[in-house]
């Protein structure tokens, strides 16, 4: 469109009032004479300012981190890219604040007994070797095997517990996300 109408303020006003009643762009370039790119700029001028300043920034990403992030977004039915980006900016604070207390004293009670019942059976490795290097009958006892069972076994309820607790903090973070992305889902035509 060739047409170089300039919009006064009470059509801006009036174009941004349409347009958040679900007007369409192509709607309201034909009613105010105006191309497409101008309604646009007009909506994004009104968006900035209810922002306040805003700075543009650049950013390089691999294909596959941006497939990542596309992937992400479809799961969730959101297109509009840069908002959901200006989302997750913006609630930064939540999404990356420091791992749960719980679950960081959950990691610590478990090195402290990875460390103990590791030691217990490090030592019975020691004593094997030793024998075997001395050519003596191999010591190994029914307590050495209890350690080793506990130890065993200890390992395999640490990996289950340590798997609850991942997927736990990982359904926290998804609600946080899915939360702060609300309302960004394409909404689809009705069937």
């Amino acid at each position: 469109m060739r047409n170089h109408h300039k919009l006064t303020d009470e059509e801006r006003r009036q174009i941004i009032e349409a347009r958040a009643d679900g007007t369409p762009v192509k709607a309201l370039a034909r009613q105010y004479g105006v191309s497409r790119r101008t309604i646009y700029n007009t909506l994004n001028k009104a968006q900035r300012a209810r922002q306040g300043h805003t700075q543009t920034i650049s950013l390089r990403v691999s294909r596959r981190e941006l497939a990542g992030f596309k992937d992400g977004m479809a799961k969730r039915g959101i297109t509009d890219h840069p908002a959901a980006l200006r989302r997750l900016m913006e609630a930064a604070d939540v999404l990356l604040r420091p791992a749960d207390p719980v679950v960081l004293d959950h990691l610590q009670a478990w090195g402290v007994q990875v460390a103990t019942q590791g030691a217990a059976v490090n030592n019975i490795a020691r004593k094997l070797n030793a024998a075997k290097l001395r050519g003596s009958p191999i010591p190994f006892t029914d307590e050495d095997m209890t350690t080793i069972r506990a130890f065993a076994g200890g390992f395999v309820e640490f990996a289950e517990e340590f798997r609850i607790l991942w997927e736990a903090q990982r359904a926290a973070k998804t609600r946080e996300v899915d939360k702060v992305l609300a309302g960004l889902t394409t909404k689809r035509p009705d069937h």
